[in-house]
């Protein structure tokens, strides 16, 4: 005669797993803790990343006055320093530049000035017309994509912090999902069950982007990571050198503009100059910087330092000669946003990004559809 089940006893007012049930292992325990009950932040972080990563071609798309024609090496500095000395006589040149559009010749130059009454505006310039295509005030769409994707438009550093954490879920997200996904490389084409329930094509959706995103997850997680470190550690970077002479002077003339690329030139030939800076405070040197015989670098990364009272050179950085750390500070913004190609890796970086933030939202859907049935096992 067969003996009846042994009835699951535990101690009073414990609940007890019912005969049969399975036990999640850990790495399941982990990857729904870190990554589903966090989706809803994370999808938001990766949305925002990735309409920032295309913020200047949104622009372009919806702002006439930011498309220009120039090749980057050509342009003539001097030439637009002295277009907006004429259109504003009284203001004060604070820079002129490409602002990340460096890698793609389809765009306007920018100059940012402050007028006599000190309102900031910014011109935009085309460089082969060599005329003022257009003028602004006010944060622009890219700048707040960008504040909206770091600092979630807040004043204080914890919204920073926050956000480039979230970078640790990522990493233990991809870590556990492997780990969990047993066989996982059988799955890469593995088509989701759209046929079936809710449940089952979300997670089908879930397990195929998360395999074809392994190596984006990988990039987006550690540079957010290295952000997160970089803000709470001391700088890896190498000052900048101050001028020799305490100065106040007055917007230069095209003249010694022209000087200043000269000698930027002449420092690193073929560059292809992406800004001309003034300085900001009275020991701060004139900056002309640039792309220069390097890959994977921030457009500011070569530079040369100029002390404005004299015309002297004072120092320059140069990406080839940077120890590996400082090399990869410069290094972390391109791969993190994919403007180190043109418009394909922007686009890339855009694909999968979406793709990231359909992750999220899928991770959302699951997280959901597991709630709702444990609740309807209560009953």
């Amino acid at each position: 005669m067969n003996r009846p089940a042994a009835i699951p006893r535990g101690r009073p007012g414990e609940r007890v797993a019912p005969a049969g049930a399975v036990r999640r292992p850990l790495a399941f325990l982990l990857h729904s803790l870190f990554g589903l009950k966090l989706s809803l932040l994370l999808g938001f972080v990766c949305l925002t990343g990735t309409i920032a990563t295309v913020s200047h071609e949104i622009e372009w798309v919806i702002q006439p006055e930011v498309r220009g024609v120039s090749d980057g090496r050509t342009d003539d500095y001097a030439a637009m320093w002295g277009l907006v000395r004429d259109r504003y006589p009284d203001a004060y040149i604070q820079s002129i530049g490409t602002y990340d559009r460096a890698d793609t010749g389809y765009f306007a130059r920018q100059a940012d000035i402050v007028l006599a009454d000190g309102t900031a505006r910014r011109l935009y310039i085309d460089p082969s017309r060599m005329v003022v295509t257009g003028e602004g005030s006010g944060p622009s769409f890219h700048f707040v994509m960008r504040a909206l994707h770091y600092y979630l438009l807040l004043p204080t550093d914890w919204p920073f912090y926050l956000v480039t954490s979230l970078g640790f879920v990522l990493i233990l997200s991809l870590v556990t999902g492997l780990l969990t996904y047993k066989k996982f490389w059988r799955g890469f084409f593995r088509l989701p069950r759209w046929n079936r329930s809710t449940r089952t094509w979300s997670g089908d959706l879930h397990r195929l982007i998360g395999l074809w995103s392994l190596w984006f997850v990988a990039v987006i997680g550690l540079t957010s990571i290295w952000y997160f470190v970089e803000r709470a550690a001391p700088s890896l970077e190498t000052a900048e050198p101050e001028a020799r002479s305490r100065h106040v002077l007055p917007t230069p003339a095209p003249a010694r503009v022209s000087a200043w690329i000269t000698a930027a030139r002449s420092r690193f030939p073929g560059i292809s100059i992406t800004l001309v800076q003034m300085p900001y405070g009275e020991s701060d040197p004139v900056v002309v910087q640039g792309q220069w015989r390097a890959w994977l670098v921030r457009e500011r990364t070569n530079a040369l330092f100029i002390d404005p009272a004299t015309d002297q050179v004072v120092g320059a950085r140069v990406a080839g000669e940077l120890a590996a750390a400082e090399r990869w500070v410069h290094t972390a913004d391109p791969l993190h946003f994919g403007n180190f190609g043109g418009l394909v890796t922007k686009l890339i970086w855009m694909l999968f990004g979406l793709l990231l933030t359909a992750l999220c939202a899928t991770g959302v859907i699951i997280f959901t559809k597991r709630v709702a049935h444990a609740a309807q096992a209560l009953r």
